[in-house]
C-alpha cells in the first residue's frame, strides 16, 4: 500500500510539473507573438497563436494592396 501511495504522489508531482510547463509555454508564446507582431492586425489585439501568426504574416501584403 505504501508503494502505491508513493507512486501516486510522484505521478501527481509529474502531472503538476507538466501542467505548469504547459501553462508557462502558453504565456510565453503569446508574449513572443505580441513582441514580434506588436498589434499589426488592424490595431486590435488578436488572441491565439494561429490568428496572430497569420495576421503578422499577412500584414505586409495588406499594406501593399492599400497603397
Amino acid at each position: 500500500m505504501k508503494l502505491l501511495l508513493d507512486n501516486l504522489f510522484y505521478l501527481g508531482q509529474i502531472a503538476s510539473l507538466v501542467g505548469l510547463g504547459w501553462g508557462a509555454w502558453l504565456v510565453l508564446r503569446e508574449y513572443l507573438m505580441d513582441t514580434v507582431c506588436h498589434g499589426v492586425c488592424l490595431g486590435r489585439k488578436v488572441s491565439g497563436l494561429s490568428l496572430s501568426l497569420a495576421c503578422c504574416l499577412l500584414h505586409p501584403f495588406r499594406r501593399t494592396v492599400r497603397v
